[in-house]
């Protein structure tokens, strides 16, 4: 922004952004306190539905190892160890996860390495139960059970002491997650120490509430010597006992971040709002200060450098004072304007000699001198040119006198001249015809030697259509050969057939399929008399044509020659034509040089207009006079 103006508003608006900035940031450094609670107790709350969550879904995939196992056809007694062992390791996810068949007399004939229950027993496992169950020797696990067909039992779990899942849960929530035992952290996010907090005791009172009396707790703790926001959820099993509970937690450290993050954010609001504020603004003083004073400035600078035709400014300027000077301002400038046009109308007219222009516009205050000097210069140039007019008057007598001896002379040399031109035209004409005829002269005895050389090339045409038709006669005898000899052969087969039909006949039952060969035989022979018949008599018909072709084509071919004689006639004719038209060109030329001489002659009698040379030295001497008038004007 090169305007001073506008750097003074650009520095009052950052200063109220500044003052913005930090009024929003005390503001919410008094709301943050309170808001940072309910965001860290909404956090909590997220971390515990989401630990729920990962709970049920844990569940959900023992349960369908189970299922998985059913459809496989190994939830059985009797199924293969290698294919179990195989089965679990393609379905387990942790280390954590177990698995046992039980077989109808409660002995287990098949289980994981990590099975370790000791309250598993059939009648319940075939009854079916999906849930938390808690075991006096292995604890609490994620554990679902199902009857088999051969009256056995099949269960599947995950130990609650895995934090696989639950790691998953903080990644996702950023809450701490613990899962409790009783009233024991048997598996937990929470780092003591360097490792996670395992075996440790829950406080007190979300003990007495949760794990005692079954009902949620919400509040901040200390969690081993750290404020912690806390909620505790009780954990029932399947026969719907408090046997543990799920936590979520967040540090208070966390809230002391979340508050900063809170104060950045909100920062960073007030400066985005400031911002825009400061485009606001700027664009409010851009549209009703800085832009008007800068229209100001342009109209001033362009009336600065007299460029008083430039346009108006199109900008809308506001009623206040800043418009009601631009537009005074733009007033000046278009009386200024009217008056250097009507100054200018005046001295044009004077430069196309026309003294008589006055001004068009009443000149106010310091201008009126300028119509006064006008006024003033008219009555010189009055004067002035009043002399100037006698001279002028001597000059045209003078001129007259002198127009009168130079135009009898003229109009003699005008007749001479328009004679001569006649006559020249008229040759040119001449000229052009004859060299006219003589081009097509010339080009009627190309067109003559091409019309020969085509009929020569016609007329060996002619002579090689004979020696074709000639081949094609002697072609056609020998094709009348062959047709005489296929003739010979289809008598001959047919002599063969009759021979055949005979011996077919002496043959009796034996021969008769011979027979009908043989007469299939004489039929093909008979047939090929026949075709060798036709074709003969085409050939016949083909060699009368051949000889008719070859009358007419010996006819065409005398007749050319008498073309060709003909031609060549023509030809000779055609160039003595052009050869005459050649020298009747050259005899047109000598007479073109000899008007050209005379043209020149009558130039030179132009000249003698020069003798009127005597009549200007009068001339000179009001010439003289007319100068010394002249010398009173100033340019």
């Amino acid at each position: 922004m090169n305007s001073k103006i506008g750097r003074k508003l650009l520095f009052a608006i950052i200063i109220s952004l500044v003052l913005t900035v930090v009024i929003v940031n005390i503001f919410t450094i008094k709301l943050s306190g309170s808001n940072t609670d309910k965001i860290m107790r909404t956090q909590t709350e997220i971390g515990m539905n989401t630990l729920v969550a990962a709970k049920e879904a844990q569940l959900k995939r023992v349960e369908d190892m189970l299922v998985d196992m059913e459809h496989s056809g190994l939830l059985k007694a009797d199924a293969p160890s290698e294919d179990l062992n195989a089965f679990f390791d393609s379905k387990k996810e942790t280390e954590s996860d177990y698995a046992a068949i039980m077989d109808s007399s409660g002995n287990i004939v098949w289980k994981t390495d990590n099975f370790n229950l000791a309250d598993f027993n059939l009648t319940r496992a075939s009854a079916g139960y999906s849930g938390v169950v808690y075991d006096s020797k292995s604890g609490l696990a994620l554990q679902t059970a199902k009857g088999t067909t051969d009256g056995g039992a099949a269960v599947s779990g995950m130990y609650l002491t895995e934090t696989s899942w639950i790691d998953t849960v903080k990644e996702q929530s950023t809450a701490e997650i613990t899962i409790v035992g009783g009233k024991t952290r048997i598996a937990t996010t929470i780092i003591s120490d360097g490792k996670r907090a395992v075996g440790t005791q829950i406080p007190e009172e979300p003990a007495s509430v949760v794990v005692d009396g079954g009902n949620t707790f919400e509040d901040t703790i200390k969690i081993l010597g750290q404020n912690h926001y806390v909620f505790y959820r009780p954990m029932y099993d399947i026969n719907n006992k408090v046997v543990g509970a799920y936590f979520s937690g967040l540090s208070a450290a966390e809230a002391e971040l979340l508050r900063l993050e809170l104060i950045l954010i909100s920062t960073i609001i007030a400066v985005i709002v400031g911002g825009i504020m400061l485009i606001v603004v700027g664009f409010y003083a851009v549209k009703t200060i800085l832009r008007p004073i800068q229209e100001a400035e342009k109209l001033a600078d362009s009336m600065s450098r007299g460029a008083l035709n430039d346009p108006n400014s199109d900008y809308k300027f506001g009623n206040d004072e800043l418009g009601d000077f631009v537009h005074k301002l733009e007033f000046t400038k278009g009386e200024l304007n009217s008056y250097v046009a009507d100054i200018n109308n005046v001295l044009s007219q004077m430069a196309i000699g026309n003294f008589t222009a006055k001004s068009k516009i009443t000149y106010l205050g310091d201008f009126v001198q300028i119509n006064e000097s006008f006024e003033r210069i008219e009555e010189s140039l009055h004067e002035i040119i009043g002399n100037i007019n006698q001279s002028s008057t001597d000059v045209k007598n003078g001129a007259a006198q002198m127009s009168e001896g130079s135009q009898s002379l003229a109009e003699g040399t005008t007749r001479q001249a328009a004679a001569i031109e006649e006559l020249s035209a008229s040759i040119n004409e001449i000229a052009n015809k004859v060299q006219q005829s003589a081009n097509n002269a010339s080009e009627a005895s190309k067109i003559s030697v091409q019309t020969s050389e085509k009929i020569t090339y016609q007329n060996n045409e002619v002579k090689n259509m004979l020696a074709a038709m000639d081949e094609i006669k002697e072609k056609s005898d020998q094709i009348q050969n062959i047709i005489k000899a296929i003739d010979d052969i289809a008598f001959q087969t047919n002599i063969l057939a009759l021979n055949a039909a005979i011996e077919a006949a002496r043959a009796g039952a034996a021969g008769k399929g011979f027979a009908v060969v043989a007469d299939e035989v004489r039929n093909l022979a008979a047939k090929s008399a026949e075709s060798a018949a036709q074709t003969g008599e085409l050939i016949n018909a083909t060699i009368t044509a051949v000889d008719k072709g070859t009358v007419i084509a010996q006819s065409t071919a005398d007749t050319m020659k008498e073309v060709t004689e003909l031609a060549d006639l023509t030809n000779k004719y055609i160039g003595e034509i052009s050869a005459a038209a050649d020298d009747q060109a050259d005899s047109i030329e000598q007479v073109k040089i000899g008007i050209d001489q005379i043209s020149t002659v009558v130039q030179q009698n132009s000249a003698t207009a020069e003798q009127t040379a005597a009549s200007c030295e009068e001339l000179s001497g009001q010439s003289a006079m007319l100068e010394e008038q002249i010398e009173k004007l100033r340019v």
